[in-house]
């Protein structure tokens, strides 16, 4: 719903004081402004238009709104009372920034893929919380994207995940949050080692994914479907391959996937969907957190910590192999 924003009346001192005053007898209705549209709709208006009339050219702007959208803003750093470690990796050609929390060659550490902006404060607490269990924590982040070398957010954190885990051995543990959890679960597919894994709102189906963006940006069905196409042609796959019950059932370490059920980013049936294809999963359901509130809540964070010693959080979620997906 939108709702129009009346002026604001001018103040007594700025009125002009050879100006006579308007009485209500005089029958004159002073004039109102029409409220102006507000800026997002017409972007969207401006999306449409130009996917009705630049199809192409939509998409290829779509793609980079997209990336734009989808770029992590890196790792938490500078934590108070928890002295950190950088380095930085030259890996096949990219610089990738590593930071580490404790010693990752002593102690059994926890891997956190990169996240957005409003996770990398929340991550803060958890490095806290981790290091004061005995962990050491390492996290990364790329240093600068570009889009000629790009392929997608999710298969460069995905690569540069495993070349971390390589650098530094089987981790206890890996979490990741949102798109950063889809990537844990890819990463943990092509041959990471990790004893443990978190998934936090996760992502469980890249093409929902974007259309999902497709829509809120108002684009249209027809750039949707070239965007589509246009992704697929870049990474060389096509996206159906990435979904979650493609690749999470030959996972067989133990999962937590918390998820909440109101999350307006990503369905909680995502999460669900994980795991019920993971073979080793628990679901924990959180209720009214929100998307990044998961991240936020201290219970959460509590829970997830008894589930790293080894107890059994959240629920069991059974399904039966002999369904195909999407048939209830």
């Amino acid at each position: 719903m939108l709702l129009s924003r009346h002026a604001t009346p001018a103040p007594d001192s700025l009125t002009d004081a050879s100006t006579p005053p308007v009485s209500a007898a005089q029958g004159d209705v002073p004039e109102t402004p029409l409220p102006a549209a507000p800026p997002r709709l017409w972007a969207r208006v401006a999306q449409r238009l130009a996917g009705v009339f630049a199809p192409h050219h939509a998409a290829r702007q779509g793609l980079l709104q997209l990336d734009e959208a989808s770029a992590f803003a890196g790792c938490p750093r500078g934590i108070e009372g928890c002295p950190e470690h950088r380095e930085t990796l030259s890996l096949r050609g990219r610089r990738v920034q590593m930071v580490s929390w404790g010693d990752p060659r002593r102690q059994p550490y926890v891997l956190l893929p990169p996240l957005d902006a409003t996770g990398r404060d929340a991550m803060a607490a958890w490095v806290r919380a981790l290091t004061a269990q005995g962990f050491a924590v390492v996290a990364f982040a790329r240093e600068g994207r570009t889009v000629a070398t790009q392929t997608s957010t999710l298969l460069e954190t995905t690569g540069d995940m495993l070349e971390v885990g390589r650098r530094c051995g089987e981790a206890a543990a890996v979490i990741g949050h949102s798109l950063g959890a889809m990537s844990v679960v890819l990463a943990l597919h092509q041959g990471l080692r990790a004893k443990q894994a978190i998934l936090v709102s996760a992502q469980a189906d890249p093409r929902a994914a974007l259309h999902r963006f497709v829509d809120r940006a108002g684009m249209g069905p027809r750039v949707g479907a070239r965007m589509l196409a246009l992704l697929e042609s870049r990474i060389g796959q096509g996206l159906d391959g990435l979904q979650a019950h493609r690749i999470a059932p030959a996972i067989g370490i133990p999962v937590l996937v918390v998820h909440d059920l109101l999350d307006d980013e990503v369905p909680w049936d995502e999460g669900e969907r994980f795991a019920r294809h993971l073979t080793a999963a628990r679901l924990l359901t959180t209720l009214d957190l929100g998307h990044h509130g998961v991240l936020n809540d201290p219970t959460v964070l509590r829970d997830c910590l008894r589930f790293l010693k080894g107890e059994a959080i959240g629920d069991k979620v059974v399904s039966s192999p002999n369904l195909p997906y999407g048939v209830t």
